[in-house]
């Protein structure tokens, strides 16, 4: 996460309100830019703000006599090297996200299979598998008993056959 004590102590020449704009153009302008170097992406700023300044629209009027200043750059600076470690901080943790959100996945699996063994199955459901059933020519199993997990699992079954002898089984 960015440091909440850089971001305090970047543009104090700012209002909270100009440098809260500011800092929230900054971060997309320098991941949209993030293949550059620091000193590009400084230069492509200044040349975008010079550009809406001389066509009259300017992003940010209140940086425009802060663009040549030395202490701007240095903020600029300090502040896109923060980004590029928020970036490179959230890459390295892509694999352990994923892995969590795997993880997640599954235990949502389990408590619906959990659920779903408790409940009686439903009409629609039960209509379904004789239906299934009988146009793929298969015994039709015991219902009375079977929960919505049994007939889910059995039309499964059905409709995707696991193969009979796995490759490398003799």
């Amino acid at each position: 996460m960015l440091n909440y004590h850089i971001k305090q102590n970047l543009f104090l020449y700012l209002t909270p309100r100009q440098k809260s704009q500011l800092l929230s153009f900054l971060k997309s302008f320098v991941k949209k830019y993030s293949s550059l170097s620091i000193d590009d992406i400084f230069d492509k700023f200044t040349e975008e703000e010079n550009y809406y300044k001389d066509i009259e629209n300017p992003h940010f009027e209140f940086i425009i006599e802060y663009l040549e200043n030395e202490d701007f750059y240095k903020d600029f600076k300090i502040y896109a090297k923060s980004i590029f470690d928020e970036l490179k901080y959230k890459e390295a943790q892509r694999p352990v996200i994923e892995a969590q959100k795997a993880k997640a996945k599954e235990f949502r699996k389990k408590v619906q299979d959990y659920k779903m063994s408790k409940l009686k199955p439903t009409k629609k459901q039960l209509y379904y598998y004789e239906k299934v059933a009988r146009a793929h020519g298969v015994k039709i199993n015991e219902v009375e008993n079977a929960t919505r997990l049994d007939l889910r699992n059995w039309i499964m079954e059905i409709i995707d056959p696991a193969p009979e002898n796995p490759e490398g089984e003799a």
